[in-house]
């Protein structure tokens, strides 16, 4: 049975990568990139969001554990997705510059007089509408989101010191950690959007820039060697880099403390 189990959920997996794969390949040929463009930085692209996506399920997943060798799984399971993630993030840098120089390229044309009017107006109409949205509101649920992440990292906090790691190692750690939600959860939140555009031409391809955009702000960076944040977060490496350890490095710390108190980790 089980392996029964284990080879249905590949075959899950393997459909939601194909039909990931294919919504973003179909938005940037709508967009006119060619198909040897468009190939590779959609399926990178893919495999990202279901990374991402299968990193907040096991984050989900590490507050409800209480064992320490469960707790301990569950990291071990964090730090391979992570790893996925990181890989398929510089698969997808490659070929990200080259599929914006497409897109470059049409906007570039569009932007000339008439075309910077249209634009001016749009932005004037956002401004009117964001100036109708309640502040208050806004203010409300942001303070209640960063009131309920407090109160997570708090608990994962004690129950790292509870179980022998420092408080410095768990400081750092559960700060990497909740990081990379926040990117991840931006990043599956772009990539939703992008594959649900219906526009019209025009329009299409400037939200994919766009969304493009924002999306490699935080997973690539502005510039050549800059280190973006959400790679920051992941740790360049596993060796013990205090500099740069990220996720990746403070989660061997916590494993290493977690080590005396189970048996063949």
């Amino acid at each position: 049975m089980d392996w029964d189990k284990d080879l249905a959920e590949a075959a899950n997996g393997e459909n939601a990568l194909s039909r990931t794969n294919k919504a973003i390949y179909r938005q940037f040929v709508d967009c006119q990139v060619p198909a040897m463009i468009a190939a590779k930085p959609a399926y990178n692209l893919a495999q990202m969001y279901l990374q991402a996506l299968d990193f907040n399920t096991k984050l989900v997943e590490l507050f409800k554990v209480e064992t320490t060798t469960d707790f301990a799984e569950k990291i071990l399971e964090l730090r391979e997705s992570v790893k996925t993630l990181r890989y398929f993030s510089e698969r997808f840098a490659r070929g990200y510059y080259t599929l914006m120089d497409r897109l470059n390229a049409m906007t570039d044309k569009w932007y000339d007089d008439e075309g910077r009017k249209d634009v001016e107006a749009a932005d004037d109409l956002d401004e009117i509408l964001d100036g109708l949205q309640s502040p208050d509101l806004e203010n409300g649920l942001d303070d209640e989101l960063k009131a309920h992440t407090r109160r997570q990292s708090g608990q994962l906090m004690r129950k790292l010191i509870a179980k022998g790691c420092p408080e410095d190692v768990s400081n750092y750690f559960v700060d990497n950690l909740f990081e990379l939600r926040v990117e991840t959860t931006n990043l599956i939140a772009h990539i939703d959007r992008m594959i649900s555009l219906d526009d019209e031409f025009e329009d299409l391809v400037l939200d994919v820039e766009e969304i493009l955009v924002e999306i490699s702000i935080p997973w690539i960076g502005f510039s050549p060697g800059e280190t973006a944040h959400a790679l920051w977060h992941i740790g360049d490496h596993d060796e013990d880099n205090f500099f740069f350890m990220g996720f990746l490095g403070w989660s061997l710390a916590v494993l290493e403390n977690l080590q005396d108190n189970i048996d063949n980790l």
